[in-house]
Formats: structure tokens, sequence, C-alpha cells
């Protein structure tokens, strides 16, 4: 006697799966093409954070002292999160402590909050660091897309294989089996569909986990390279190299890096070696301790050089997740090959055949 099922059990399971795969990405936040303002539709993103420090970098380029520019370019604002934010910096308050929304634990702001530090540390030039800054955070955005845009493809091919297996069942179907129905038979049926649920559960998981490898999420901080201009920004206003990277390590929040620029700091200050003082840096302070070691054997000029690194780093960044992007659409293919073509089979292939062969084959327990 059979359970009733018929093709139309799958038709919301199979929509709801090509919606999914199928959807188009959530749009990014956008700007009039000509206006190049602010929209208070949108939440604000990095690209409106570098537009407000860029102009809080010409308004104290100005002549205007740091509280009143904030309260200028506050005003220049529509109402929204970055106005408030700005009202709150000119008040006194720490960007990182004031933002609030989208904004709280945001990169960009708390990029802001670490170079505001840093000039009052060690009077740098405000309206130049902070011009530097914004460059960096729309660099830094330019990346980030670039890396999104490299990832979309593979991310779309591993959610498209994810639907095969249900493909098979609804292939069956529409050849006149009825797979579904033995699929759901005790004995051989549930067998076969428990071995397909597994092998597919496994796939997923074998793709999710090589897709997160190769592009993990970003860290909520300041960025490397945003660190290294900080420095340039402090020897420029000619502070010695340890007193430059103890000025930035206390403007950062507490963390590893922040540790390591501190003890690389004191160490320099200590007469350390150069090449041992920075040995324990992380990869992406490398610049750094090659920067540090010329400083001490030549006593060169490093910011420009530091910038330059910079600058590199984020330029880099973007061929860097091309390769990583082309490495996992190759490695996709084993995981496609060993559960979830499988699967395929084993929900789709086998279970159509032995239902269309009928009276042919008898399951256990039936």
């Amino acid at each position: 006697m059979g359970t009733g099922l018929g093709p139309g059990w799958l038709v919301a399971p199979l929509v709801l799966l090509l919606v999914w795969v199928l959807a188009p990405p959530v749009p990014g936040r956008s700007r009039g093409p000509s206006s190049g303002r602010l929209t208070r539709a949108v939440r604000p993103g990095a690209l409106d954070i570098a537009l407000m420090v860029e102009r809080l970098a010409a308004v104290i380029g100005a002549g205007s002292g740091l509280r009143q520019a904030w309260s200028a370019v506050a005003r220049s604002l529509p109402d929204g999160e970055l106005a408030d934010l700005a009202r709150a910096v000119a008040a006194g308050g720490d960007p990182r402590r004031v933002a609030s929304g989208s904004l709280r634990g945001s990169p960009a702001v708390g990029s802001l909050g670490a170079a505001l530090a840093v000039c009052e540390r060690t009077g740098a030039p405000t309206a130049g660091v902070l011009q530097g800054l914004a460059t960096a955070v729309r660099d830094l955005h330019d990346s980030a897309l670039a890396r999104r845009t490299a990832f979309a493809g593979p991310r779309s091919t591993a959610r498209i294989l994810l639907v095969l297996p249900l493909a098979g069942l609804g292939l069956g179907m529409l050849l006149g089996g009825d797979p579904l129905r033995l699929l759901l038979t005790p004995g051989t049926g549930t067998l076969l569909g428990g071995a397909g649920l597994l092998l597919t559960g496994t796939g997923w998981w074998w793709m999710h986990r090589l897709i997160r490898r190769a592009d993990p999420p970003a860290a909520q901080d300041v960025d490397p390279s945003v660190v290294l201009e900080l420095i340039a920004g402090a020897l420029d206003a000619g502070s010695p190299l340890p007193t430059a990277i103890e000025a930035v390590a206390a403007s950062l929040s507490p963390g590893a890096d922040a540790e390591a620029l501190a003890r690389a700091a004191g160490s320099l200050r200590s007469g350390v070696p150069a090449a041992i003082a920075t040995a324990q840096l992380p990869a992406e302070f490398a610049a750094l301790g090659q920067s540090a070691v010329l400083a001490q054997a030549a006593g060169a000029d490093l910011a420009g050089a530091l910038r330059s690194s910079a600058q590199d780093a984020r330029r880099g960044r973007s061929r860097d997740a091309e390769e990583r992007a082309a490495r996992l659409a190759v490695r996709l293919v084993l995981p496609t090959g060993l559960t979830l073509l499988p699967a395929f089979v084993v929900l789709g292939i086998i279970p159509t055949v032995m239902s269309l062969l009928g009276g042919a084959i008898t399951l256990t327990g039936t």
C-alpha cells in the first residue's frame, strides 16, 4: 500500500532551495553617482566613514580646533549614526566608545579612534594623519570588495552542488518513479536514505570548512596596515621609533597586536638590537621590523617606507584573494566527488531504478 507521497511533496523544498541558491547577493550600500552625499536610507559603511574623516581633515587643515571641526562635520551630515557619532566626539567622547548601532565595533571607527589617540599622544599633524587614514579605509574597502567578488563564484558553486542530492529525487519523479516512497520504506529504503543524508551532511560540512579556511572572517580590529600608517604619522611628529611604536600600541584596543608592539617598543628603548627586539612581531608587521633594523643601522627617515609598505600590503590583498579563490574552486572538486555525487546516486538514481523495476526487486521489511 502506497504512502500517498507524490511529486507534489518535493515542490515546496525544491522551490525553497532554488530561492536559496539563485537568490541575488544582499546589495551593498550605495551612494548617488553624482552627488556623493551620504544617504539616510542605508546604514553607514566604510566609504561613508572615509568621507567623514576627509571632511574632518579638511576642516582641521583650514585652522579649526578638533572639537570645532567635529561640530562642523556633524552639521554637514544627515541625521543618523554618523551625525550622532560626530556630535558625541565633539563633546569629548572617544569614537570607539560613543559609536552606536552598526558603527559599534566597526574597524573603521576603531582606526579613527586610534588615530586621534596617536595624534594626542605624539603631537602628530591631525589633518595629515586623518587624510592618510581616509585613504587607507578606502583601500581596505576596495580590497574587501575584491575578496567578496573573488569568492562569489566558489561560494555559489558550493551552494548549487549541495542541491544535487535533492535534484536526484526530483529527476527520479520526473522519470516516473517514486524514489521518495521507497526511501521512506523500512529496510533497504531507510538505509539508502540515511546513507544519502549522511553523505550530504558530510559534503556540506567539508565545503563549509574549505570556504572558511580559504576566506576567514575579517578581524574586527585596527588593520595592521593602518597601524603602520599611524606609526609613520608619529614619526612625522619627530618621535623616535620606540616612542612612536609605544604610542600606537597604547592607542590600540587591548589584544595580541598591542602587546607585541609594546614589547618591541620596550626592547628597542632598552637598547636591544632591532633584529632581536622585533623578532616576535606578527608577520603582518614584518615591514616594521625591517624598518627598525634600518633605522638602528643608518638613522634613516622611515615614515615614507612604512607608508609604502602599508599601501603594498593593502593592494596585495586583492591578488591574494584571487589566488585563494582559484585554489578553493579546485579543492571543492574533492567533496563533490566523494560525498555529493554518491549522495545523488544513493538518493536519486538507485531508488528510482528500484521503484521503476517494481516487483523485480523486493525490499527487506515489505
